[in-house]
């Protein structure tokens, strides 16, 4: 009976070891993604991928405030000519307010954006003496792993490959689940820059 113990306490302490180990060699995943969009002369907009419930928000982290109208020219006098209504009509069409909107994702949606992050080295996350450009799109990328790490990543105006891949994928989400005319106004508008 004392043999039996023994062996049954032996047995319990190796498969805890084993457990511990296990732990030790697994990859933490990423938990949530904040992906930033600032581009230069349209409005930014933020997302926000949340692995564990599983769903993204599209939001825009200022208010909408539109430019007001430009003066008349001097040649009219105090009125605008049909051109200039025209031009600025079209000025606030390409400048919509965004429509805040959260989605569902499914597993294959979450997969599609763990194989970028998985793929990131420390390269990836250096965006150090990097010198922007004036204009463009600039982006930030903060992502939150399941071990408590926090990484942020400022690539600005130039992101690597695989910063571009990761917050290209999340705009091809964005896109196939968006349901709104405003947003699809503004998600093309980042997809230019992109």
């Amino acid at each position: 009976m004392k043999k039996f113990t023994l062996l049954l306490f032996c047995l319990v302490l190796l498969s805890s070891c084993s457990k511990k180990n296990d732990n030790k060699t697994e990859k933490p995943k990423p938990v949530l993604i904040k992906i930033g969009y600032y581009p230069t002369f349209h409005l930014p907009a933020e997302t926000i991928l949340n692995f564990n419930e599983k769903y993204l928000i599209f939001y825009s982290p200022v208010s909408y405030n539109p430019p007001p109208p430009p003066p008349p020219s001097k040649e009219n006098g105090e009125k605008w000519s049909i051109e200039e209504k025209k031009e600025y009509l079209k000025y606030l069409d390409e400048r919509p307010e965004l429509q805040p909107f959260k989605i569902n994702l499914s597993q294959n949606d979450i997969e599609r954006i763990e194989r970028i992050s998985d793929s990131f080295t420390s390269e990836d996350f250096n965006d150090k003496d990097l010198k922007p450009a004036m204009d463009g799109m600039s982006t930030n990328i903060i992502i939150l792993y399941s071990n408590g790490k926090l990484v942020q990543i400022n690539p600005m105006n130039v992101p690597n490959e695989k910063q571009r891949a990761l917050y290209g994928e999340v705009l091809d989400l964005l896109f196939e689940k968006n349901t709104h005319k405003n947003n699809s106004v503004i998600l093309q508008k980042i997809k230019t820059y992109h």
